[in-house]
């Protein structure tokens, strides 16, 4: 009964889990001559609060276009007149914070010039006269990657099942360069147009294979007498990262990263996943200190209250899993009916 209860209240709490990863926006601004600038705005249309750009006082708009849906984002396209020097313009993005998201620009300058900044809640705001305060590609892309990790749940809940499993350090050594490996490659071919990726299908089987985890992890827990692991779990962890970087490589295809940026943007996104991940595990483990050394004043109790601990971290796991996997098929089987009719 007590199963069921808990069950219940993870499923009445399941509205307040973003079933969604978020990609990034994209905001490329284009200056043209007679003080004309065109704008291109790119946001995911299934941000809690869609983030929205702020124009200059001295902008107006004009030959504005109806906004349109593509693939899950808001595409709007339109042209401004500006009445200042375009070096005196501040361009904003309002709503970054409730989206828990970032926003990539570029700058392309009428005299050839190009700039790039990413901007977040912290900084959501960019001028042309900020030449050079953005920091390189890589640096960019690496930001954005540790911040992509952090926001992505599904991918965090999978390390935290491995997390779980593990017996010692060394076995979770291995199985986290497994998974770091596998979703290293698929990012890099996926990136450089070798293989394809169906978002929709690969966000469905990334819930699978949180569920997978917590069940594995579940099973291991009931039977603690049984080691975990072996050299067949290695290689399904491994797998399991060749999906994982599928997913990760849709953020760089929503910013359409262009070939000359495409081994920048790649290797600090990458470097940027593996930092978050890190430290993904280094809270998690230092929690896990602190648990067991609050506990080790009451050694009677401390390892059922562990257990405990770890079985609840395990439904949770697996409920929000589910929660995912129906709601990520119904996106899935609505994107399948629409490219059929």
């Amino acid at each position: 009964m007590r199963r069921f209860s808990v069950l219940f209240v993870l499923l009445c709490l399941m509205n307040n889990v973003n079933a969604h990863k978020l990609a990034p926006s994209l905001l490329e601004l284009r200056e043209l001559p007679g003080g004309l600038i065109g704008l291109w705005w790119k946001t995911p249309v299934l941000a809690a609060k869609v983030p929205t750009v702020v124009l200059p006082e001295s902008c107006q708009v004009i030959d504005r276009q109806d906004q349109t849906v593509s693939e899950g984002a808001i595409e709007q396209r339109y042209s401004m007149l500006c009445h200042k020097a375009t070096a005196s313009l501040e361009f904003a993005i309002e709503g970054l914070t409730a989206s828990r998201s970032a926003a990539l620009l570029r700058w392309y300058g009428i005299s050839g010039d190009e700039q790039q900044a990413l901007l977040s809640s912290d900084e959501d705001r960019f001028s042309p006269a900020m030449q050079g305060s953005g920091g390189s590609a890589i640096f960019q892309f690496t930001s954005l990657g540790f911040k992509h990790i952090l926001i992505g749940l599904d991918h965090l809940l999978f390390v935290l099942g491995l997390l779980l499993i593990a017996s010692n350090r060394y076995q979770l050594l291995a199985w986290i360069s497994a998974f770091t490996v596998g979703h290293s490659i698929t990012l890099f071919l996926v990136s450089i147009g070798l293989i394809p990726h169906w978002p929709n299908l690969t966000e469905w089987l990334i819930a699978a294979s949180v569920l997978v985890m917590a069940l594995y992890a579940g099973k291991s827990v009931a039977a603690s007498d049984t080691k975990p692991g072996g050299k067949w779990f290695i290689v399904l962890v491994g797998a399991f990262g060749l999906l994982h970087g599928l997913g990760f490589a849709s953020v760089l295809d929503e910013l359409t990263v262009s070939s000359a940026d495409i081994l920048p943007a790649l290797l600090g996104f990458n470097i940027g996943i593996e930092l978050g991940q890190i430290f993904f595990i280094a809270m998690v483990a230092a929690l896990l200190l602190a648990v067991r050394r609050t506990l080790a004043t009451m050694p009677l109790r401390r390892v059922a209250l562990l257990s405990g601990a770890q079985t609840a971290t395990i439904y949770v796991m697996g409920s929000v899993a589910v929660f995912w996997m129906i709601d990520r098929g119904l996106s899935l089987f609505e994107a399948t009916f629409r490219s059929i009719y």
